[in-house]
This record gives structure tokens, C-alpha cells and sequence, in this order.
């Protein structure tokens, strides 16, 4: 299935939260925009390592904390609610979203079935840390591929 432009949303999580990006230009010219970001909401209390270590891109495993749990189960809710919203404007008919396993999991447990029937592919994948060129890019193919 080819990646359509303008009502097919690409929706990148991590641990620190999402993007909403919507292609203004079309797939072989992708001029991606940012509708929305989306934070986790910081936890109280004194810092997170888990969190500090997403947040900063380390690569060792950290043990997560509870708080971070939560925060990003807070964030989460917060993406679907955003997306929710949007399908009722009827502001896009498709989504496509990469996130980390474990977030992606998150995800799919609260998708309602009118969001779930507008996700076109869930990539378990963390892309916040690539250009947007290159997300555009790297999810056009990844559509392809599940064709």
C-alpha cells in the first residue's frame, strides 16, 4: 500500500513523547510538518536515571522505574485522546506509527476501532532521533514491504 500525503498521519513515539506529522508534499518529494507534540510529563521527585537515559539516547538497558511507567503511560493516553479528537474532524483517514516495542504495545491496547481501522502499519521502531526526510522515507518503506 503506497503512503498517501496529506490525510496520512505519521505518529513517532519514544519515551519522551510524540510527534504528529502530516506530508504536505508527496512521497518521492516529502515535505513533512509537525501538527502536534505530544511530552511525557516529567515525574516528581528526584531524577528518573530511566528517564534521564531515554531522554539523552543511551543505549545501556536501564531498569525503569514505576514513574517513568506512568509518565509514559500518561503520554499515551494523551496521543490517543489527540487522535481521537482528530479522527472525529475527520482531519486524516490514515496513520501510520513507529514506536519501541514496549510502546508500541501501549498503543495498540488503547485503540479504540475507529482508530484501529484507520492504522495502516505500526513499525516497531524508535525514529525520533532521525531527520524528517528520513522518517517519511523509512515508513514509505516499511508500507511497501507490508503490502
Amino acid at each position: 500500500m503506497p503512503m498517501r500525503t496529506r490525510d496520512c498521519w505519521i505518529v513517532v513515539v519514544d519515551g519522551a513523547g510524540a510527534m504528529i506529522l502530516e506530508n504536505a508534499g508527496t512521497v518521492a518529494a516529502p515535505d513533512l510538518r509537525v501538527i502536534d507534540r505530544i511530552e511525557t510529563p516529567r515525574p516528581e521527585g528526584p531524577p528518573d536515571p530511566a528517564l534521564r537515559a531515554v531522554q539523552t539516547g543511551q543505549s545501556r538497558p536501564v531498569e525503569v522505574s514505576d514513574r517513568t511507567r506512568l509518565a509514559e503511560t500518561a503520554m499515551i493516553a494523551m496521543l490517543m485522546t489527540r487522535l481521537t479528537f482528530a479522527v472525529r474532524q475527520s482531519q486524516m483517514t490514515r496513520l501510520a506509527i513507529a514506536a519501541p516495542p514496549h510502546l508500541l504495545e501501549a498503543i495498540r491496547t488503547r485503540l479504540d476501532d475507529n482508530l484501529r481501522s484507520r492504522v495502516a502499519i505500526m513499525v516497531p521502531k524508535t525514529l525520533t532521533q532521525h531527520p524528517l526526510d528520513k522518517i517519511v522515507n523509512l515508513m514509505a518503506e516499511a508500507m511497501q514491504r507490508a503490502a
